[in-house]
Formats: C-alpha cells, sequence, structure tokens
C-alpha cells in the first residue's frame, strides 16, 4: 500500500521493478484475501479434526445431530451404510483432504454449490483444489519476480474465495453435527448482562469447541460451590465476537459486545476470565486488563499474547482445559476492585438461532410436501420483495453499527427480508432490531408473511424482521439456503433478488467472504472503501467485468442511505429478469 501511495504521489505507472500500479493492487488483494481464507480454513480444520478424533471415541464430544450427518454424507456421496461413526471418519476425513492434501477440486464446493454454479466456476477455472495447495500457489505468486498479471491474480483471488465458502460450509455443518442445530432462543445483549455478584467469564473469538464445554461446566456442582465459597452467587459466561454468536444461538448464553467492544467489556472491572480462542482478539485486551483484576487466557496456538495466562486447548483434553479456566476464574473473583461499572439501563431482548433447518422446519408446517414453495410464492407476489445479507465487522472507520441498522431499517420498510450474521448481527441486536416488536419497522407486506411465520412457529407473535443467522462462518448457511431456491426455482442463484452488504467490514475474513459471494454469483454491498482505488483495472475488474464472468459484483457505497437504494435497484433488475412484479 505505502508504494500505491508514493506511485500515485508521483504519478508514475510503475515500481523500479517494472510493476504496474494494477498488478501491485492485485497481488496485494490476493494475498488479503488469501490470509483471510487461511483462518477459516484453520478454523474448518479445528473443527474437523475434532469430528474426526469423535468419531474415533478420542474426545469427551458427542455427535448429537446423526442425521444431519448422514445428510452430510449423502450430499459428498460418501458410503454411510456402516453406522454414525463410519460416516462421520468418512466426512471428516473429506474435509481435512479438502483442506491440506493437494487435489483437483475440493468435494465441499463441488457438492454444495449448485451445478449451475459450478459449472461457471468451471469454465473459469475458479474451482478451488485444496486450501492448502491454494495457499501455496498464492504465496508463490505473491512473492518478487513472479507473478505480474492483474487478471490472472484476481481470478486466483476468486478461487480463494470460492475455497472460503466452502470452508465455511465445513465449519457451520460440522459445528451442527457436534454441537446441535440451532433453534429459535431468547436472550439479550449489552455490557450489562455482566453480573456484579457472579464469576463473570467472558468468551471471545470464533471456535465454539472450547466454549461449549465453558458453558457446560459453569453449571458444575463442585465449581459452583467454589464460586460460592469465593462470595459469588454462581458463574456468568457471556459471550463476545462470534464464539458469542455460536453459544448463543445454542445455548441462549447473553452477549455482551461486537468485535470493537471487546476492551469496554474488560474496562467494566466486572470480568474475572477473558477467555479468547482464534480471531478478532486485539492485542490491547492485555493493556486494558492492566488495570483492572481481568485473568486474559489464551487457548490457541494460532493467537497467543505475550503476558497472557495461555491454556492450551486440545480436543482430547478440552474438559481439563475447561476446568482449569473456570478455575482460574474462580479464583479471580476476590481479587475484583471497587472500581467497576455497568450501563444503567436493562440490556436489549433478542430471538436469535435461525438456520436453514429452523426456517425449513417453519415453512413445513405450512407446506408439508414442499417446505420452499410458501417462501418462493412470498418472493413471486411480492410479499418478500427480496433478501439482503447483512454480514462482516462494525467498524471503527465509521460510527460502528450505524451503518448496519440504517440499511437494515430501510430494507425491511420496503419489504426485504433481512438476514444477518457476525457482528453485524450484533448491530442489529443493539438496535433492538433482533425482536417480535421491531416488526413495526417492516413494510405491511413483509409484516404480515412476519406475523403468518411467528404464529405458525409457536411464538405467539411475529417474527423479528432481521434472522440472525450465526457466526461468521454461518454465511454458510446463507449460501447453503441461497443454493437449495435456485435449484428450487431452475435458474442460476446470480439471477436470485438477493444480495450481501459488508457495511463495517475490516478483516481479510470479510475480504475473502465478498470474494467468495461475488464469484458465487451475488452481489456486495461494501461501505468501507478497499485498498484498490489504486488501480482503475482492478476496479474495473471487481465492479463491472466479475458480472459478466460470475454474475456477481462489488458496490462500494459509504452512505448507507444511498447503499440501501442501490441495493434495492439490484433486486428491482432482477426482479424483473424473472418476470416479478417491481
Amino acid at each position: 500500500l505505502p508504494m500505491i501511495y508514493r506511485l500515485s504521489a508521483a504519478k508514475l505507472t510503475k515500481g523500479t521493478c517494472g510493476a504496474s500500479v494494477d498488478t501491485i493492487v492485485a497481488r496485494n488483494l490476493l494475498m488479503m484475501v488469501g490470509r483471510g481464507m487461511a483462518a477459516h480454513a484453520s478454523h474448518a480444520l479445528h473443527v474437523a479434526s475434532t469430528l474426526l478424533k469423535t468419531a474415533q471415541n478420542k474426545t469427551s464430544y458427542k455427535i448429537k445431530e446423526p442425521e444431519k450427518l448422514m445428510s452430510i454424507a449423502a450430499k459428498l456421496n460418501l458410503d454411510a451404510s456402516q453406522g454414525t461413526e463410519s460416516a462421520a471418519i468418512e466426512a471428516a476425513s473429506t474435509a481435512i483432504s479438502d483442506l491440506v492434501y493437494d487435489k483437483s477440486a475440493m468435494k465441499f464446493a463441488t457438492s454444495y454449490f449448485p451445478v449451475s454454479t459450478g459449472k461457471t466456476l468451471q469454465g473459469l477455472g475458479a474451482i478451488p483444489g485444496s486450501v492448502g495447495s491454494e495457499l501455496l500457489a498464492e504465496g508463490h505468486e505473491t512473492s518478487m519476480g513472479t507473478m505480474a498479471d492483474p487478471v490472472s491474480l484476481i481470478l486466483h483471488a476468486a478461487r480463494l474465495g470460492v475455497a472460503d465458502m466452502a470452508s465455511l460450509i465445513i465449519s457451520s455443518e460440522f459445528q451442527d453435527v457436534l454441537f446441535g442445530i440451532p433453534a429459535p432462543v431468547q436472550s439479550k445483549i449489552g455490557l450489562n448482562v455482566l453480573d456484579v455478584n457472579k464469576v463473570n467469564v467472558v468468551i471471545h473469538g470464533h471456535v465454539p469447541l472450547l466454549s461449549e464445554k465453558l458453558v457446560e461446566l459453569s453449571e458444575d456442582e463442585e465449581l459452583l460451590k467454589s464460586a460460592k465459597a469465593s462470595g459469588a452467587s454462581g458463574i456468568n459466561i457471556v459471550g463476545c465476537c462470534c464464539t458469542g454468536n455460536e453459544v448463543l444461538m445454542r445455548h441462549g448464553v447473553p452477549l455482551a459486545g461486537s468485535n470493537l467492544q471487546q476492551e469496554l467489556v474488560i474496562a467494566t472491572g466486572l470480568v474475572e476470565a477473558f477467555v479468547a480462542d482464534i480471531q478478532c482478539i486485539y492485542p490491547n485486551v492485555e493493556n486494558v486488563a492492566a488495570k483492572f483484576h481481568t485473568k486474559i487466557i489464551t487457548t490457541m496456538k494460532e493467537a497467543r499474547l505475550p503476558g497472557a495466562l495461555h491454556i492450551q486447548f486440545e480436543e482430547e483434553h478440552a474438559d481439563k482445559a475447561a476446568r482449569e479456566i473456570l478455575e482460574t476464574a474462580v479464583a479471580n473473583f476476590q481479587k475484583r476492585g471497587k472500581n467497576t461499572y455497568l450501563p444503567k439501563g436493562e440490556p436489549k431482548n433478542l430471538i436469535a438461532g435461525f438456520s436453514v433447518e429452523t426456517c425449513l422446519g417453519v415453512l413445513s408446517k405450512i407446506n408439508p410436501s414442499d417446505p420452499l414453495k410458501p417462501l418462493i410464492d412470498n418472493i413471486a407476489s411480492g410479499n418478500i420483495y427480496g433478501a439482503v445479507l447483512l454480514a462482516g465487522c462494525t467498524s471503527s472507520k465509521v460510527t460502528a453499527d450505524a451503518s448496519h441498522v440504517t440499511i437494515a431499517k430501510t430494507l425491511m420498510k420496503q419489504n426485504v427480508l433481512v438476514i444477518a450474521t457476525g457482528c453485524a448481527a450484533q448491530a442489529c441486536a443493539r438496535a433492538g432490531l433482533l425482536t417480535p416488536e421491531a416488526s413495526q419497522y417492516a413494510g405491511d407486506r413483509l409484516k404480515g408473511v412476519l406475523g403468518l411465520l411467528g404464529e405458525t412457529a409457536g411464538l405467539g407473535k411475529p417474527l423479528p424482521p432481521v434472522w440472525h443467522f450465526g457466526s461468521c462462518v454461518d454465511n454458510g448457511r446463507v449460501v447453503i439456503l441461497a443454493g437449495s431456491l435456485a435449484e428450487k426455482l431452475g435458474v442460476p442463484v446470480k439471477d436470485l433478488p438477493i444480495a450481501a452488504s459488508a457495511a463495517e467490514w475490516m478483516t481479510e475474513k470479510a475480504a475473502a467472504i465478498g470474494t467468495g459471494a461475488v464469484a458465487l454469483g451475488v452481489t456486495v454491498h461494501l461501505g468501507v472503501t478497499p485498498p484498490v482505488i489504486g488501480s482503475p483495472a482492478v476496479v474495473s475488474l471487481l465492479t463491472q467485468k466479475s458480472e459478466e464472468l460470475f454474475g456477481g459484483k462489488f458496490i462500494v457505497e459509504v452512505d448507507p442511505v444511498k447503499a440501501s437504494q442501490l441495493l434495492l435497484e439490484h433486486i428491482k433488475e432482477k426482479r424483473g429478469k424473472l418476470g416479478l412484479a417491481t
């Protein structure tokens, strides 16, 4: 990036080595997407390894969803005739092969994406091999004196984006198998989910393997007895960022905050243990914790902090690590100082726990023989004008939460169904949009659909106008749902009246997700300008040429009101091409 600025300032078009601005920008983008994809693939590898070892009776985890495991095996065309453990070994081994070993194509990509999408990707050479082989090629291509063709670099970024989507699906699907398929659950969000009378343990990061054990052991009689002996009334587990989203949607664990609020959570002075696994962990948490009694505890080899207590997570010894962490937190309770603070008022209510299975389960009550038909009928009639996924981070470059909330409210007023994941979902929750009462912001036609679905689901109230679909890896759920709709309608994903918005994106992972979505045919809005504007050629590739090749493109608009209108225009165009009322 500094080189781009120097070239721009000097009005030069090439570096000393002869690399053009287009080459430099494309190379940097490929490296960014590669790092994001590596993060998601590493997550997937941890989960696949845990499933494999669980099937081999090497861990204390259980396979909670054998039926889903069998459906995964069927999708991958694996032999599941020998039973649950055999199917788990086959599925996990396939995933590990996709992630680590050299091969011609990722099976989770070719098996999960619609046939029409696969043909497009195949024709463009955008079906990835294993993650390991792709990252090896990416590292080589971006080294000095190697790949200089910007088009080839951007096509490789698209291939990495597709691999990222497959990695998300591995994590999301296998986590359901191990921990259960999410179902609608009521909970709360806000700093004041911390309890002044309890041992507060904040779980932060993205991989829920250890956090599941922490939630389970927080009710352990021996640990509770120890907590009470220390003067606490119990143990309070709260979530932060995407690990928080994971335990929220399966156990109703309340959320303390998002990626931008991790330091604020510690600054309450009420946190006995801040437990971090991987990703979105700011080193500054150590500086903040040093002012309080909070123990920063890291658990994964990929994300150690220099001054933190490290309690290593290993699948085979997860219970031991979880118990040690909670014992450390309990022992720290008596060191809590008097300098504590909680915001006034109550935390916001929310409903989370949406999944493809949950949606189909509710729709099947309306049409048991064809669950997708009620959804398709409501899209065709315009009761649901379209659907937009709000994804990604909350960013320090803009007013945090504001862009997500503005876009959500604007779209739902025009009868667009909003699905949200990750910290974007938490932004909507803090604004009260994950409650039945928030249906007041929806257009009349969408409001009617939400009311019907809420009654059908037994809620007795409308469903929220924003559906919390989980953590960042659960963008894979949205890919599966979109693919199912496309196949049912007999059209490519690119023709659906859908879009995505990463209004406050900031991480490499978001770049990988966005690139993968565009490669699958989804148009993606970015509310923070990506570092590509130094190259008109790369900008054209991402915002125009990509639509010709893949069917998806990036839209860059920092004003959330204008962005909402662009998304609505995109949906209107897609509805028109499908012959639906606009």
